[in-house]
């Protein structure tokens, strides 16, 4: 694979995701849910916070048919350097904290929040068909691979130090500090976002006679198709994770600053993972690696369960280790389907539409069910049901009925399409049964003659 077909100074592409990434695990991430609970919050409050910025993001809409007009650079920059302001006034409300009600920094960190998801959202329908206009076909999966390790290796970071300020469930003063990086860690991000290189030509010219009506992008049933998978990931699993952390907080009893290094381990072990696809999925393609990470959710989810329901000791090793896992898994999946996306609608007319389009109808159900989550996690509160002689609290119900809908997510993986991949199993007995025996032979010492 030759790497050098990439365009001159991609480098900045990767630092920009580096910084920018830093930013947003701090001020969207973990950090975030922290400071809110500890301001008082309410799993509701806490999964409004989580979902305000997929529904921001529906504003994809209304400029994703202008972003070719505008300018994929002119309009990215444009939002970026608005909403890093707005990180300055979220880095000054936990020393507001310190003598304002909490009541009332809570409603301030709630408008902090919408501001910069707006913002957000304003602007981020241009980024990936810029990356999908910059970066040849052939190469996307090895370009992502190595976007998404920057990404993970910068999340380690701004975990780990997040963790060491918020240890033993940190001071206001810490959280400050600690939202003053993600200020300074987005401005410096824009350093390199307008050093990003422009594609040599367009992948369509979006004027408003040639512009799709967005019916007209629900009859393509490949792209239909994956995207209904990818809501349905959305809607039932990856829009619990604000909850795990939760969970852990309180059930498991791990300090807030534990939970940070956790989580920047899972990121770290993420980009192992990205290291190992990034010679191998262009190759055998995204498809089998869904199939493998589904797997390991349906595992998850019922060891999530037994912990939960106390069927299981060691729940201070065990949890660490699933979130950890989860890492790994996580940055697979997310590679795999931005891989697959950017190959189904790249080559396509308008094709800022279809990834506007994509992320608005998955953000929206990612944006609403942290919100029902959290309704229905407070109301499960309420209610200890026992099932043969097992006594099941809110987070046991919770875990059950995550994993009852992942029947769903089964169903609808099973409808996307790919022309050239391998099957999941061809894919399972390569890694765990060809690829350790090629080792061992390899690592086996030389007979003398």
């Amino acid at each position: 694979m030759n790497s050098d077909l990439l365009p001159e100074r991609i480098h900045n592409a990767y630092l920009f995701q580096a910084f920018n990434a830093v930013s947003w695990q701090i001020c969207l991430g973990s950090p975030l849910i922290l400071f809110a609970r500890e301001l008082g919050a309410s799993a509701l409050i806490l999964g409004l916070l989580a979902g305000l910025a997929p529904l921001t993001s529906t504003l994809q809409l209304l400029t994703a048919p202008h972003a070719d007009r505008i300018g994929y650079r002119q309009l990215m920059v444009s939002g970026w350097s608005a909403r890093v302001v707005t990180l300055i006034f979220l880095m000054l409300l936990p020393l507001a904290a310190r003598s304002w009600p909490h009541e009332t920094v809570l409603w301030l960190l709630i408008l902090v929040i919408l501001a910069f998801t707006t913002l957000r959202g304003i602007a981020a329908c241009t980024w990936m068909p810029w990356i999908t206009a910059l970066v040849p076909r052939p190469l996307r999966g090895f370009y992502l691979s190595r976007d998404r390790m920057f990404i993970g290796i910068a999340s380690v970071a701004a975990l780990a130090i997040s963790g060491a300020f918020l240890f033993d469930h940190g001071s206001m003063v810490a959280f400050s500090v600690v939202f003053g990086l993600s200020f300074v860690s987005g401005a410096t991000s824009l350093y390199f976002l307008n050093r990003v290189p422009d594609p040599e030509r367009p992948l369509q010219s979006e004027t408003p006679l040639a512009r799709l009506r967005w019916r007209d992008l629900l009859r393509d049933k490949t792209f239909v198709r994956l995207l209904i998978f990818s809501a349905t990931v959305q809607l039932c699993v990856l829009s619990t994770t604000t909850f795990v952390t939760v969970f852990v907080r309180e059930e498991v009893a791990l300090q807030d600053g534990t939970i940070l290094w956790i989580t920047a381990g899972g990121a770290l072990i993420g980009s192992f993972g990205l290291r190992l696809l990034r010679s191998h999925i262009d190759g055998l393609g995204s498809r089998p690696f869904l199939g493998v990470v589904l797997l390991w959710w349906t595992l998850a989810g019922l060891l999530w369960f037994a912990l939960a329901a106390g069927l299981l000791p060691g729940s201070w090793l065990i949890a660490p280790l699933l979130m950890m896992a989860a890492g790994f898994f996580g940055s697979i999946y997310e590679l795999s389907l931005t891989r697959l996306l950017m190959n189904t609608v790249g080559d396509r007319p308008g094709v800022t539409q279809y990834f506007a389009l994509q992320s608005v109808i998955t953000s929206l159900l990612a944006g609403l069910a942290p919100i029902l989550w959290g309704w229905m996690l407070d109301h499960l509160a309420r209610i200890q049901l026992v099932v043969g002689g097992l006594s099941l609290n809110n987070y046991a119900l919770f875990f059950a009925i995550q994993w009852l809908l992942l029947a769903v997510v089964f169903v609808t993986r099973t409808q996307v399409q790919e022309g050239s991949a391998t099957a999941t199993l061809t894919l399972l007995h390569r890694a765990l049964l060809l690829a350790p025996a090629s080792l061992a032979q390899r690592t086996q010492p030389r007979s003398r003659a």
